[in-house]
């Protein structure tokens, strides 16, 4: 096979990855590679053109493929064990990403937004947490492929970086790990902040359980006001009342259900609830169901 230099970030991880196996699935592939799924299967569909990726071996729906000489395999690709190799990538994985978290960043390709639209896409990712490509595609904010041209390029530049899945659906951050630590900690500053937190410390509470926690704060955290942002959230789908039977307002309990993270549920004066965790708005005050709930 031929010499193969990688494009970017994100084919050297994928070319890295099936050179040290001896056979690997598409599966493999996407479990432990961090491109997203356009980019993995284009660049795989690229190497199987250049000879560079041969289908192995076929086992009923699962396909094998290799990136070694096959003239070099023998056997039973399912039985191919590649554990001690899966561990270790892991582990490398993971030093990586502690050495990212702690602000030892790798150098990117310096990129700045070149047209209009992409300045307003570029202020769109910059203004949540995380997002997915449906979510910018229906902001209508250009055509769908100068969108995905977009993504792209950000990913090239190594701006656009995996940030998990939810219900399958892959997500996306514009934000580095030091970036992100440092919003989450503006954030847990502020009065909501630092309500959501005790929240979260708390699980169950009452209102007065509240008060206790910032006793001699009365100025800054008032009955009123935690009233209401628990008020807020429990319409939210944060926090489930718990009591049973006929009681009185002071015993009101609350149980968070809903924990999506470090950063407080932000009220707005609609009122509407962000979710900076997620993204995305979960509670509109008039709606007759929530997003925190489906």
């Amino acid at each position: 096979m031929t010499a193969h230099t990688p494009s970017g970030t994100h084919e050297e991880e994928i070319w890295r990855f099936i050179k040290s196996r001896q056979v690997f699935t598409h599966g493999d592939v996407e479990a432990f590679c961090s491109a997203g799924e356009w980019k993995r299967t284009n660049y795989l569909r690229n190497l199987t053109r250049l000879n560079l990726v041969t289908l192995y071996q076929r086992k009923g729906n699962i396909r094998y493929y290799t990136a070694q000489d096959p003239a070099t395999l023998s056997g039973d690709a399912a039985q191919i064990d590649s554990s001690a190799l899966d561990a270790q990538w892991r582990s490398d994985t993971l030093g990586s990403r502690i050495s990212a978290a702690q602000g030892i960043t790798q150098p990117v390709q310096p990129w700045t937004p070149e047209t209009p639209e992409d300045q307003k896409l570029w202020d769109l990712v910059r203004g949540q947490i995380r997002f997915t490509r449906d979510h910018v595609l229906a902001q209508k904010m250009a055509p769908d492929n100068k969108v995905t041209l977009f993504l792209r390029s950000l990913e090239n530049a190594g701006l656009l970086r995996s940030a998990g899945y939810d219900n399958g659906k892959p997500y996306y951050t514009a934000f580095s790990p030091s970036e992100i630590m440092h919003r989450a900690k503006d954030k847990r500053l502020t009065k909501e902040g630092r309500i959501w937190t005790a929240m979260r410390a708390a699980r169950k509470f009452t209102i007065e359980d509240l008060l206790m926690t910032f006793a001699g704060l009365e100025d800054e955290f008032s009955e009123k006001n935690i009233r209401s942002y628990c008020s807020t959230l429990q319409k939210a789908g944060y926090l489930k009342d718990t009591r049973r039977g006929r009681v009185t307002a002071q015993s009101l309990r609350y149980h968070l259900v809903r924990d999506t993270g470090p950063l407080p549920p932000t009220v707005k004066r609609v009122p509407v609830v962000t979710d900076a965790n997620e993204g995305r708005v979960v509670y509109v005050q008039g709606e007759e169901t929530t997003w925190a709930t489906t």
